[in-house]
């Protein structure tokens, strides 16, 4: 649930580099910093568990026993997640993603890499569908 506890400090980061208050750089750095510490947060419900009921869930996907929209309600129940959480967590997912494929530099960007531009453009767009979850 941390993503949820910080969506306020997602939001006003995203807010400062889509307004460009912050460079790519330190938005990717500090982005992907918070990310980072909300996954291993959210990963310590883990720890009270008595088997690995999340790899138990997605064994069970694979080898067809359930459906993916049983496993998605499994697997939000397991980890306590509401529909609005796991909305938020799926955009934040892709601005991760976003951030990970961000290269400052012209020269050396392959085809897939974004520029500081690209990377502004898909964080705006993502910046109106956060509001739209969080409020």
């Amino acid at each position: 649930m941390s993503f949820q506890k910080n969506q306020h400090r997602y939001l006003g980061l995203m807010t400062r580099f889509a307004e460009g208050k912050l460079s790519g750089s330190p938005f990717v750095a500090q982005f992907m910093a918070l990310w980072r510490t909300d996954r291993d947060a959210d990963y310590e419900i883990k720890k009270s568990w008595n088997v690995p009921s999340d790899e138990m869930l997605i064994i069970s996907l694979r080898k067809d026993e359930i459906t993916k929209e049983e496993f998605a309600r499994k697997w939000n129940a397991l980890w306590g997640l509401s529909k609005t959480d796991q909305l938020l967590r799926d955009l934040l997912d892709k601005v991760f993603t976003a951030c990970d494929v961000f290269s400052p530099e012209l020269d050396a960007r392959e085809d897939y890499e974004y520029s500081e531009d690209e990377l502004r453009t898909f964080v705006m767009s993502s910046l109106s569908k956060l509001k739209d979850i969080c409020y």
